[in-house]
């Protein structure tokens, strides 16, 4: 009696591998938008953070001087997305803190399409742009 001739699987076919790789890249495709917006988030919020500790720095700065702090005075953050200075001048009543991306931050934008860029905030707590604090 003769067995049946059976077909032995010893793996995959060529072209099962590339329709694999095709699914694979497709996902990739969609979701690695997704991962970018998520990660300039998440360095938006460093500089953020940076900025409301400069911030406080400047009231602690002012409660034992007569202005609030120049450059010179207290230190400036550092960050590798984000450049900080002044957007304008302190004085005796008024500052105003900026963090400017650089790198990849440039691309930086909000839900709502507006840019995210450029983050600021004044002596009296407003943040702009608004839609990038929230």
């Amino acid at each position: 009696m003769k067995k049946a001739n059976r077909k032995k699987f010893r793996g995959f076919t060529i072209v099962e591998l590339m329709i694999a790789l095709v699914i694979v890249a497709v996902l990739v495709a969609l979701a690695y938008p997704t991962y970018i917006s998520y990660v300039r988030k998440s360095k938006r919020g460093d500089a953020q953070q940076l900025l409301m500790n400069w911030a406080v720095n400047q009231e602690i700065w002012r409660s034992n001087h007569t202005t609030y702090a120049g450059t010179g005075d207290i230190p400036v953050p550092t960050n590798d997305d984000y450049d900080f200075n002044f957007s304008v001048n302190p004085t005796a009543t008024v500052y105003t803190l900026r963090a400017a991306g650089k790198n990849d931050q440039v691309n930086d934008k909000a839900r709502d399409g507006s840019s995210c860029t450029n983050l600021t905030m004044a002596h009296t707590g407003v943040k702009d742009p608004p839609v990038c604090w929230d």
